[in-house]
C-alpha cells in the first residue's frame, strides 16, 4: 500500500484509443459518422470507448458519452469514465470521473474538462478528489489536480 500524503498535487497523463466505439447508438445521426442527416442542424448519439492511460496515471479508462454532432464534423460530448490503474506515488485503484464540456474539432483536436466523482475511489485511491482538463490530438494530454483526505503537514 502506498503512503498516504494529504494535500493537492498536479498529475499529467495521456489518453490513447484502444477500442472506439465499444458500443455505439447512432441516435439521430447518420450511421457511424456522428454527422446529422442533410438539412438537420445537429444530431445526437451515444458511444463508449476504451482508452489506455500513460504518465502519472497508468492503466485504462472505459468511458460512456452522450454526443451532439454538427454538420462541420465537430462533436460535443459529456460522459463518465471509470479510470483503473496505478497513480504515481499513491498505488493502485480506480475512480469515476465526469468528462464534460468536451469538444472534438473537425481537425481531430479534442478539449474537455474532468472532475472526479466524490466517493468513487477504490483501493489505494479511496478518498481521491480533483479536477482538470484535456486538450490536444491523440494521445490526448490531460492534467488534473488531485487531493486525498487527511491532516496536512505544517512546516
Amino acid at each position: 500500500m502506498a503512503a498516504a500524503f494529504p494535500g493537492a498535487e498536479r498529475i499529467s497523463f495521456t489518453f490513447t484509443v484502444v477500442e472506439s466505439p465499444v458500443n455505439y447508438d447512432q441516435g439521430t445521426c447518420q450511421p457511424l459518422t456522428v454527422l446529422p442527416y442533410p438539412g438537420e442542424p445537429a444530431c445526437v448519439a451515444y458511444a463508449s470507448g476504451l482508452y489506455n492511460l500513460a504518465g502519472d496515471l497508468v492503466g485504462t479508462e472505459f468511458e460512456e458519452d452522450s454526443l451532439v454532432g454538427w454538420p462541420d464534423g465537430g462533436v460535443l460530448f459529456t460522459g463518465y469514465g471509470m479510470y483503473t490503474g496505478t497513480l504515481k506515488g499513491r498505488g493502485a485503484g480506480s475512480f469515476v470521473a465526469l468528462d464534460y464540456d468536451g469538444y472534438v474539432a473537425p481537425s481531430g483536436v479534442q478539449t474537455g474538462k474532468l472532475r472526479i466523482v466524490d466517493g468513487t475511489g477504490t483501493g489505494d485511491l479511496v478518498g481521491i478528489s480533483g479536477s482538470g482538463s484535456s486538450a490536444g490530438a491523440f494521445p490526448i494530454p490531460a492534467t488534473m489536480t488531485v487531493e486525498f483526505p487527511g491532516p496536512r503537514e505544517h512546516h
